[in-house]
C-alpha cells in the first residue's frame, strides 16, 4: 500500500505523494501498462487538492513512469530502453539513438586496490592500484544504472577529465585515440543494497540487473573491466 501524507513533514505534499506512487511503481504494486487511479481517487486518498496530485503525475510523466492518454486516464510507462548484448556501443550512444537524454554524475574517480583476479586480468604488477571511475548513469534524468570501471594504471590522464555528463567512451576516442572493439560479459541477477538502492532511486533489496564486462582496445589489449548494476524493468535486452 502506498505511505500516507505527513503534514508535519517539510516536504512538499506533492512531493510525498510523487515519492510514493514511484515506490508503489518500482515495488510492482502497479505494473507496466496499468493504469493508476485517478485524479479524484488519488485526491480523495490523500485529501489533498487536485491541484497537488497532478503536479505529482507531471513529475512522474517528464520522468517516463507514467503515460497519460486524454480521455482514458494515466498508465505505468511501458517503455524501455533497449540494449544490444553484441557489440560495444557507450551508454550516451544507446540513449541518443533512441531519442533519449543521456547524463551521468561521477560519484568516485581515484587510484584504488582491486582484487586479484581483475589486476590479473588488466596485466597489472602485484600491489599496483587501478583507476577506478564509477557513475550514476541517467537517461532523461532517470537514474538508470551505476557503473564502474576499472582500468590499468596508464589511464591515470582520465582523473583529471570532467566525465560528468560526458562521455567517457567518446572521450577516449576523441582526445586519446583509444576505443573498444569487442568484449566478455557476464549477466546475473543481484539485489541492491542500501547505499546502491540511494543512488538509483529504488528500494533496498529490489532486483537489479548485474552486467559484468572485459573490453578488448583497438589496440588488441584487455583495457577495461566494467560492472553495471542495471535497474532491469527500464531497459530492454536484445541478443
Amino acid at each position: 500500500m502506498m505511505e500516507q501524507p505527513d503534514s508535519n513533514s517539510a516536504k512538499p505534499l506533492y512531493k510525498q505523494l510523487e515519492a510514493s506512487l514511484k515506490e508503489a511503481i518500482l515495488r510492482g504494486e502497479y505494473k507496466p501498462g496499468q493504469q493508476i487511479p485517478t485524479e479524484n481517487e488519488l485526491s480523495s486518498q490523500w485529501q489533498v487538492s487536485r491541484v497537488t496530485v497532478r503536479k505529482a503525475l507531471d513529475a512522474l510523466t517528464r520522468e517516463n513512469l507514467l503515460t497519460r492518454v486524454s480521455g482514458k486516464g494515466t498508465f505505468v510507462s511501458n517503455e524501455k530502453f533497449q540494449r544490444s548484448m553484441t557489440g560495444i556501443m557507450s551508454f550516451s550512444e544507446l540513449c541518443q539513438s533512441q531519442g533519449r537524454r543521456p547524463g551521468s554524475r561521477t560519484i568516485k574517480s581515484v587510484f584504488e586496490s582491486v582484487d586479484n583476479e581483475t589486476s590479473a586480468s588488466l596485466g597489472m604488477a602485484e600491489k599496483e592500484k587501478a583507476v577506478v571511475i564509477e557513475r550514476i548513469r541517467y537517461a532523461d534524468d532517470i537514474p538508470v544504472s551505476l557503473e564502474t570501471i576499472q582500468l590499468p594504471p596508464r589511464f591515470a590522464f582520465l582523473l583529471q577529465e570532467d566525465l560528468n555528463n560526458h562521455s567517457l567512451y567518446a572521450c577516449l576516442r576523441e582526445k586519446y585515440g583509444l576505443w573498444f572493439t569487442h568484449s566478455r560479459k557476464m549477466i546475473e541477477l543481484v539485489y541492491a543494497s542500501f547505499e546502491v538502492a540511494h543512488y538509483l532511486g529504488v528500494s533496498e533489496n529490489y532486483p537489479l540487473i548485474l552486467i559484468k564486462s572485459e573490453m578488448i582496445d583497438n589496440k588488441g589489449e584487455l583495457s577495461c573491466v566494467s560492472r553495471q548494476l542495471i535497474v532491469g524493468d527500464k531497459i530492454r535486452f536484445t541478443v
